[in-house]
């Protein structure tokens, strides 16, 4: 069974943070959580997490009385120009580190790689894919993972161990659905799997989000540990079984790597990794193209 509905639970998500940067317009003396929540129809989890992350995005502020009010100006200073440097406030701008750990992982295993972040809101995207022409990508798997899917993909599951409140979001949507026989929908067992998440430094999907499906994958921490991006794989289940080993090593270790390289620790120069064959081009998906993307998103690799 093959998740659907993504699409447009993403357009939903986008046009609820749309109405309330418009209902913060509509307030210069701002709005609590608790209005916005009301404003919106939502919970007051939930308006709390859109408002903070549209205040660490440059979009909104708070003011001495509390409430969120909107910023005189985007996050990149004037409309139309040029995004923020960076994407987390205090950390260095990461370049072309992201899209270079998205090849290697490609590279070092030959199975299609991804890179996954939050957004602004409860969805997380997939901001970049590698792999060669004809390698098949994760079935279901679109530009968008809708919150009442996370639980069964290894690149979420990466986000909502390190996310305490993104965790919140996803978990009202409410009861876990079974998106195929082996998906976790065991509240308490899902806990488990992301404390070992957690301390590991790695997640796995077997077969959870689509059948014969497997994924793997692993943080990129930012400098100050303020933001994570997910790094992960997908490959047959049968593959899975014969080289987990490998594999997961493969992710744990360019992760970690991008991580340093991000943090300034090591340089940018790609050690031991395979090149690509004379007769092999590296495929790369295309980004989301939307306004969201700018939004809380990574800043595009530098070329």
């Amino acid at each position: 069974m093959v998740p659907q509905g993504g699409g447009s639970r993403s357009l939903k998500t986008a046009a609820t943070v749309l109405r309330a940067l418009r209902l913060l317009g509509d307030h210069p003396d701002g709005l609590s959580a608790t209005d916005l929540a009301e404003e919106l129809g939502k919970s007051a989890a939930t308006a709390r997490y859109m408002i903070n992350t549209l205040c660490e995005a440059g979009y909104a502020e708070r003011v001495a009385s509390g409430r969120c009010r909107l910023s005189d100006a985007p996050p990149w200073g004037q409309w139309g120009t040029s995004a923020a440097a960076s994407p987390v406030p205090g950390d260095p701008d990461p370049g072309a580190v992201l899209a270079e750990a998205t090849t290697e992982l490609y590279r070092r295993t030959r199975q299609r790689s991804y890179l996954v972040r939050r957004t602004g809101t409860v969805v997380a995207t997939v901001t970049d894919s590698r792999g060669h022409q004809g390698l098949a990508k994760h079935p279901g798997l679109g530009t968008h993972v809708a919150p009442e899917h996370a639980h069964a993909l290894a690149m979420t599951k990466v986000l909502l161990a390190t996310s305490a409140e993104y965790r919140e979001a996803v978990d009202e949507e409410g009861a876990l659905a079974a998106l195929t026989p082996a998906t976790l929908t065991d509240l308490p067992a899902l806990q488990a799997e992301l404390d070992e998440v957690r301390r590991t430094g790695v997640a796995l999907d077997r077969e959870e989000f689509a059948d014969g499906i497997a994924s793997i994958a692993a943080p990129i921490v930012s400098p100050s540990g303020a933001a994570t991006v997910a790094l992960g794989l997908s490959c047959s289940a049968r593959r899975l079984a014969l080289d987990e080993d490998e594999l997961v090593e493969a992710v744990r270790a360019v992760a970690a790597r991008a991580s340093a390289q991000w943090a300034g620790e090591i340089g940018a120069r790609q050690v031991g990794m395979p090149l690509a064959r004379p007769d092999e081009t590296v495929e790369r998906d295309e980004p989301m193209a939307d306004g969201l993307g700018r939004w809380t998103g990574f800043s595009a690799p530098r070329r």
